[in-house]
């Protein structure tokens, strides 16, 4: 089990204590927080994404001047949050022709939209060739065709990088357990470099009359979902996808010429020190996990691109991070309405709050674990017994499993941690469960971002036929 002590680590620096045994967030009082705007409630920090964005950006430009840092917007797209970055100098990373209108909508200028994902519909290439996007990352040879068809049509040129499936051979040596989330999760994306497809779609954008090639986007992804994590094999996967890349790289100049101004290497890097990793449904592996410090990601890339890219000038080097920026500025309050003890063997407690997992679904389908304490007078010594944090629908809904908590009763407010990545953009109203509020700390003052579901939105878009009430 982990207590409070234990996972002390995973809390951003804007989480503290105050001497009345309160827990505070940017210096707001959280219990009287969901208290008054009731709950449950997602605060998110903006100290601590300007201090995430900030400190990435700072480590990388120290170690390669010419590079920058989007924001990925799926991680969490509250308007108010890609505003934020914005004004950080942060472009947007779009995973969906509507990220794109969500992006403009919180005055992101189209120069600065990354377009991306796969099978991306001709309305999807229309929108980002019509307003001038920064780039579109082309995921296929088909997506280079009907892209190019679009621009001749609209006699417009588009800025492109060449989305590419790698072999990971090297990486496969080394972690072999990566090859089922290349079967499951990354098969989809990218043109793949074994049958070479990929040097098919580089030829067909840099021989196109409308797209101009720009260079290569690959995304690497974060290695913590799976059941072997170190912060060393972390590290490993963005070393070795990026040397495999820039190898690609220098094939598509030598084969046509295409000098590589961008290599995009997309995301999955963490914030913070540490995060809590187990198997939903398990728990046998849950632990505090070590995170990477910024430096040694740095140190890691552009290690790499310097020994193996061939090029005349250093390329501009993007990334698409999410869940560094957020993931650790938000916190979930919701309320204990039920705690209930079961005496099995061992004994279990099952505390029900007023919030969900269906609020946060990926918890159910990912390892990334939610740190939990009270709102007051968390380091009180806690009940010798497991518990287990639970929201009120009729399927599996385990927000925490096997933790330790002081003492709790209903109406007290607990904190779930680490709910800035992944949730929100992934919640649900199974059940009928209105989803939170969302407020923003700033300045010493809560402002609501994103007001609460009612009743009414959920039900808004149905219709009942006249006869079903005869």
């Amino acid at each position: 089990m982990i207590d409070l002590d234990s996972q002390r680590t995973t809390w951003p620096p804007a989480l503290t204590i105050g001497d009345d045994g309160r827990v505070l967030m940017d210096g707001i009082d959280l219990d009287a927080l969901a208290r008054e705007h009731g709950t449950p409630l997602w605060v998110v920090s903006r100290s601590t994404i300007e201090e995430n964005y900030n400190g990435l950006v700072a480590a990388f430009r120290q170690r390669w001047p010419r590079c920058e840092v989007a924001y990925s917007m799926k991680a969490n797209n509250a308007l108010a949050v890609s505003r934020l970055l914005a004004r950080c100098g942060a472009p947007m990373d779009t995973s969906s022709e509507f990220e794109v209108r969500m992006a403009m909508d919180a005055g992101v200028p189209a120069g600065d939209i990354i377009v991306n994902g796969n099978g991306k519909s001709d309305s999807a290439l229309e929108q980002a060739a019509r307003i001038g996007v920064r780039q579109v990352n082309v995921d296929s040879l088909d997506e280079a065709r009907r892209l190019d068809r679009i621009a001749g049509e609209l006699g417009v040129r588009v800025p492109c990088l060449v989305r590419v499936q790698l072999a990971y051979e090297r990486l496969l040596e080394q972690d072999p357990s990566f090859e089922s989330t290349l079967r499951i999760g990354e098969g989809k994306f990218g043109s793949n470099v074994a049958g070479d497809q990929a040097y098919e779609t580089i030829r067909a954008v840099v021989e196109s009359a409308h797209l101009d090639f720009l260079g290569l986007h690959h995304h690497v992804g974060f290695s913590g979902y799976m059941g072997d994590y170190t912060p060393d094999r972390e590290v490993m996967h963005h070393r070795e996808c990026t040397s495999e890349l820039c190898g690609i790289a220098n094939e598509a100049r030598h084969r046509f010429g295409a000098a590589v101004q961008r290599l995009d290497l997309g995301g999955g890097f963490r914030g913070g020190r540490s995060m809590i990793l187990s198997t939903p449904g398990a728990a046998t592996d849950l632990s505090v996990h070590p995170l990477p410090a910024a430096r040694d990601y740095a140190d890691a890339i552009f290690g790499a691109i310097e020994d193996d890219l061939e090029a005349d000038e250093p390329p501009l080097v993007q990334f698409e991070s999410g869940g560094y920026m957020v993931s650790n500025a938000v916190v979930l309050l919701a309320t204990v309405s039920e705690v209930k003890d079961v005496f099995t063997t061992p004994a279990r407690r099952f505390v029900t709050v007023d919030g969900s997992m269906m609020m946060f679904v990926s918890r159910g389908m990912m390892r990334v674990g939610h740190p939990v304490l009270p709102a007051r007078d968390p380091f009180r010594p806690p009940d010798d017994i497991a518990v287990e944090l639970c929201g009120q629908t009729c399927v599996y809904d385990s927000i925490a499993e096997d933790i330790r908590l002081p003492a709790v009763a209903a109406g007290d407010v607990l904190l779930v941690l680490n709910q800035g990545a992944y949730c929100e953009t992934e919640s649900t109203q199974f059940g009928g469960f209105p989803r939170p509020e969302v407020v923003l700390l700033s300045g010493g003052a809560a402002t609501v971002i994103k007001r609460r579901e009612t009743l009414a939105d959920i039900v808004e878009r149905d219709t009942i036929p006249p006869e079903l009430w005869t």
